[in-house]
């Protein structure tokens, strides 16, 4: 979940959308199911179906985030400080970025990255694949939030570019929204298999 708060960045960057877009994302060597990710500079919605179907927003404006599970009608809200994720580091507060290569995607011209952060909060070692209007098509790469490690293999398509609706980045009004801290969030998204 990236973004960033100016557009008027020369460079490609995986935390510069120059545009607000809609795209399918892949996540995880072996996914078998894909999610529908909205992505501005300020909100990402991320929806999947596989499973339990579910919708996570995070906002970085107001660093919060919302799981909301439609099934049961409710939505855990927690801060993403409490995730390990503040949103300064979401902005890419930290993070090296260094152009790879030039290349196109989608007939648009892109650049491949070389994307590090070296610190005991959140460190990643990675290579992105980033169009010129800042659309993220591919961020493959290790790394640690709060000394827990992983990996990301994040693959995306049908990029759409389109403005959106305020209300797709927010908890429904409709439903039951509980506060929980962000590890409980945490465990709860790892009991149900949403992540690993």
């Amino acid at each position: 979940m990236l973004a960033a708060p100016a557009y008027g960045q020369a460079r490609p960057s995986i935390f510069a959308p120059q545009i607000d877009y809609t795209a399918i994302g892949w996540f995880g060597r072996d996914a078998k199911r894909s999610a529908r990710i909205h992505r501005t500079r300020d909100a990402i919605r991320y929806h999947a179906t596989d499973g339990i179907e579910h919708v996570v927003i995070a906002r970085l404006d107001r660093d919060k985030a919302w799981m909301v599970a439609p099934a049961l009608r409710m939505a855990f809200e927690t801060d993403l400080t409490g995730l390990g994720l503040p949103p300064a580091i979401l902005r890419g507060r930290g993070f090296q970025e260094s152009a790879i290569r030039s290349t196109s995607v989608d007939g648009v011209p892109a650049s491949q990255l070389r994307v590090k952060r070296d610190a005991a909060d959140v460190a990643l070692d990675a290579t992105a694949l980033v169009d010129r209007r800042g659309v993220l098509w591919r961020l493959e790469g290790t790394g640690t939030v709060g000394g827990q490690p992983g990996r990301l293999d994040w693959n995306f398509e049908d990029v759409t570019p389109g403005k959106f609706d305020a209300g797709l980045f927010e908890a429904p009004a409709d439903i039951r929204v509980v506060p929980v801290a962000g590890e409980t969030l945490l465990l709860t998204l790892r009991r149900f298999g949403m992540i690993r």
